[in-house]
């Protein structure tokens, strides 16, 4: 019975939002003159953003969220993090980042790293430096690690498409290597969504790879259909890994045990 009402209610979310898109396109177009006029401004407080507003190690805001309870709502979290600087290497990449954040970030002093095109939207990119977040670039991580622990999903949006491992990668393993840091390679098999699968994989894994553009189905199914990760533990594999040959005979070395 509850599952027909969820039934129900999807192809009636599905019908509004058919119905509605001719409203939207007509809403996009009345709204081009104020994103033409407002476009400089965009650009000046977007800049600011990136390149004024250094790494924020501590804030109010991350402070409520490394008090919440999470383990009242995953029950057992079992992420020891190192005292010593690492780079914390997170697979797969999930929805929203599940074991990174809620496991790790948001209980330990770490900087986490995401994609840059983040800090492009003025108010979230904003929130997400308050919240410990740093640009996922090469310069960015190699600077944080200078003083502290690093998350990092390598995988990043390849796998969010393909819902599956993604290995080659290798821009990671230079950071650990120059910074002359180990990693901690922190592996949870656990599922807290699901997602429907759609066609054109090969194309939009093109775009994942060269754009950092997730395009998948636009909901994700976690706790009773709901945006909200599953009520499940938070107890994945770790292991210690050290950077010590070539990038290439590393990364064949590193993801042989992750994948």
């Amino acid at each position: 019975m509850l599952a027909l009402l969820y039934l129900y209610l999807w192809a009636f979310g599905l019908f509004l939002w058919i119905f509605l898109l001719p409203i939207s396109v007509i809403g996009l177009l009345l709204s081009v003159p104020f994103f033409v006029t407002t476009f400089p401004l965009y650009l000046l407080i977007t800049a600011y953003l990136y390149y004024c507003v250094g790494h924020v190690p501590r804030s109010s805001i991350r402070d409520i969220l490394s008090d919440a309870p999470f383990h009242l709502w995953f029950g057992k979290i079992n992420v020891p993090v190192p005292k010593e600087r690492h780079l914390i290497c997170c697979h797969p990449h999930g929805m929203i980042c599940t074991t990174a954040l809620f496991g790790i970030h948001f209980r330990n002093d770490t900087y986490v790293a995401v994609t840059p095109v983040l800090f492009s939207v003025p108010v979230i990119g904003w929130v997400a430096k308050h919240l410990g977040a740093i640009p996922a670039t090469y310069d960015d991580i190699l600077v944080a690690l200078k003083t502290k622990s690093v998350v990092l999903l390598p995988g990043g949006v390849p796998e969010i498409v393909s819902d599956s491992h993604y290995t080659k990668r290798f821009g990671f393993l230079s950071c650990a290597k120059q910074a002359n840091v180990p990693i901690l390679r922190v592996v949870n098999r656990t599922k807290y969504y699901d997602t429907i699968r759609i066609p054109c994989l090969k194309e939009r894994m093109f775009i994942a790879k060269k754009f950092d553009i997730p395009i998948v189905f636009p909901w994700i199914f976690g706790w009773y259909g709901t945006w909200i990760p599953k009520r499940r533990t938070i107890e994945p594999e770790i292991s210690t890994f050290h950077v010590k040959e070539s990038l290439e005979i590393e990364n064949k070395r590193y993801f042989k045990f992750t994948v």
